[in-house]
């Protein structure tokens, strides 16, 4: 018997309704160019079987983009980082039949300046979802 994975588009969906849900800001998972910041845009980057004796499981892991409005200060990208780190403290929302067993902040990876003057962090977060159990 084959269980149904978790969609990547419902994973995405559940992270975006959470995340603008908890900051006031928009999470995209495409931005469309000359889009105003600030905004969040998330992205999955890998998704890998982590199956176990008993249970059918994959880890997914995700890469949050906060783009800051233009400011030669760093406050507003900062600002950014900590009200999604926030929000993602407690755990997203999942369709039936599928269970989060855990969710990870990954940290931030990497603070830069884009060239449209933008401030841009990337912030990792894994996430280990149960889709099945193994029957004897």
């Amino acid at each position: 018997m084959a269980y149904k994975k978790l969609s990547p588009v419902a994973l995405i969906a559940a992270m975006q309704t959470k995340i603008e849900k908890e900051t006031g800001l928009k999470c995209y998972d495409h931005v469309e160019l000359n889009t105003k910041s600030p905004f969040y845009y998330a992205e999955i980057i890998r998704i890998l079987p982590a199956n176990t004796k008993t249970m059918f499981r994959d880890n997914y892991t995700v890469q949050i983009h906060c783009i800051a409005e233009v400011s030669p200060s760093s406050i507003g990208v900062y600002n950014m980082i900590q009200a999604l780190q926030e929000a993602m403290s407690t755990d997203i929302t999942l369709p039936d039949p599928f269970e989060l067993v855990l969710q990870t902040d990954g940290g931030v990876q990497t603070i830069k300046e884009d060239e449209t003057g933008e401030k841009h962090a990337v912030v990792n977060y894994d996430f280990m979802i149960c889709y099945g159990f193994r029957c004897k």
